[in-house]
């Protein structure tokens, strides 16, 4: 029989795995509770999304999340349409407005002036326009820029989202008349 004490020694005792390198032992402690649930759990989990995503679809995967956000800022449709953005329907809405405002105001106040009377730039207020007096027109002068009249391309610096939102401040200010005005330039026409 064993007194308690030689009990306590023995389970205190230390185990080592029977090899040893450079006389390094290395001790025989089990694996932990946790890590067994950490390990399977995340086994489960990952059988659980390739179920959704893999093999039932379900959700957005990557690739769509992508191609949604890539046909929203492109303004195609999927099957590769080009669909143009619709003014119209955003004239009065005025975060559009107001965002447009602030990419004017650090992009092209300081040709167009900062209330879009002219400058160096013809005025953007009245109803005459060189390049055309369609929302589509406008935009592309934006995008494309006027290289010959020292106008630079935006579409590479400002995107598709902040071209249009560019172009409905643009018709927002039509008809605003600012103090000192640039005279017209271009074709009468009034934006549409």
């Amino acid at each position: 029989m064993t007194t308690e004490n030689e009990d306590k020694n023995k389970k205190k005792e230390v185990k080592f795995i029977d090899h040893d390198f450079d006389g390094i032992k290395e001790l025989d402690n089990p694996i932990p509770l946790w890590f067994h649930c950490l390990f399977y759990g995340t086994i489960i989990l990952g059988a659980a999304y390739l179920l959704y995503y893999q093999i039932y679809k379900g959700g957005n995967t990557l690739k769509k999340d992508y191609l949604a956000s890539m046909e929203q800022n492109s303004g195609e449709s999927p099957k590769g349409e080009n669909v143009p953005f619709d003014y119209k329907n955003f004239l009065q809405d005025k975060d559009k407005i107001k965002s447009g405002k602030q990419i004017y105001a650090s992009n092209c106040g300081s040709c167009h002036g900062m209330s879009g009377q002219g400058g160096v730039g013809p005025n953007l207020t009245d109803d005459f326009w060189i390049a055309g007096d369609t929302y589509a027109d406008v935009q592309k002068i934006i995008e494309e820029g006027e290289p010959a009249k020292g106008m630079p391309g935006w579409k590479s610096i400002l995107g598709d989202k902040k071209i249009q939102d560019l172009v409905i401040y643009i018709a927002s200010i039509q008809g605003t008349n600012p103090p000192g005005a640039k005279k017209a330039e271009g074709k009468a026409g009034k934006l549409h």
